[in-house]
């Protein structure tokens, strides 16, 4: 198996990781808007609610792993290069989110109530998004074909701009479009 079939593999197992975490658990905290119903929907599923966060935070390590053995396998250093340092933004993303998923998963009343700290999704969100973006502009001069490479980088700016227009966007996004590339460039 090549590095960038193997890439593209992880790409696949740690976007359905992911995914798998999110069905999981309790899926619609997210779209309940009282609070004290959110506290207790995941007081009555607090199992299924700890047993994804583990899962949420595994893929996105996984998938940026897949990036950098994608890199580690392109022969070209202009790529390389943009592959490398998605990967990074990547992983330090996902380091922020395994710290965000922590914290819900430990401090659930308070990530009910909306009191947990911002700041590690809100960097998560955009070194996923800049890490996503690279990947796609480092596809854009590979040897993949180069709808890939538009695809990443279109959807990526439609991430930011919705992000930045709703100041939250849901992750799965991130992992359905991460699969349609490690399906694409295997």
């Amino acid at each position: 198996m090549t590095a960038r079939e193997t890439g593209s593999l992880l790409l696949v197992i740690g976007s359905l990781v992911f995914l798998a975490g999110a069905a999981l658990g309790v899926p619609r905290v997210f779209t309940e808007s009282d609070r004290e119903k959110r506290l207790q929907m995941l007081t009555e599923r607090l199992t299924a609610w700890r047993a994804a966060q583990p899962l949420y935070a595994l893929g996105p390590l996984v998938t940026a792993v897949g990036v950098g053995v994608i890199a580690a396998g392109t022969s070209d250093a202009t790529v390389r290069t943009l592959l490398s340092v998605a990967a990074a933004a990547l992983w330090i993303g996902a380091m922020a989110w395994s710290w965000s998923v922590y914290l819900r998963g430990t401090r659930v009343a308070d990530f009910a109530f909306g009191r947990l700290p911002g700041w590690p999704f809100a960097l998560y969100v955009l070194l996923t998004i800049g890490g996503l973006f690279l990947l796609g502009a480092g596809f854009l001069i590979d040897s993949v074909p180069a709808w890939i490479g538009w695809v990443t980088v279109a959807v990526n700016i439609v991430f930011l701009v919705a992000y930045v227009r709703f100041g939250d966007l849901p992750p799965f996004v991130f992992y359905l479009l991460l699969i349609l590339v490690g399906i694409a460039v295997r």
